[in-house]
């Protein structure tokens, strides 16, 4: 399985060309450098969500990077199931 995420801009029509919608992945994010909730019975303990809404790079006067960087947008971390729903 190959993982990757994509955040592509909506590109309008073009003469013959249809236009294409913007696109703007998720992803479940580890939120601590020593990702302790792999060993967890919690699924998504330590775990944040995320939406892509860039990925640059940097010209080369800031320094070299040996992969893309992006700019995420966080939502609301998970919090305690509600006792009565179990959501």
């Amino acid at each position: 399985m190959r993982r990757c995420i994509r955040a592509t801009p909506e590109i309008l029509s073009s003469g013959h060309k249809p236009s294409c919608l913007a696109r703007f992945d998720m992803g479940l994010i580890s939120d601590s450098p020593h990702p302790a909730h792999l060993w967890t019975l919690d699924a998504v303990a330590g775990l944040r969500v995320a939406q892509v809404c860039v990925i640059f790079s940097l010209p080369r006067q800031f320094g070299t990077y040996t992969r893309a960087l992006a700019y995420i947008e966080w939502f609301t971390p998970f919090r305690t199931p509600d006792p009565a729903s179990g959501m």
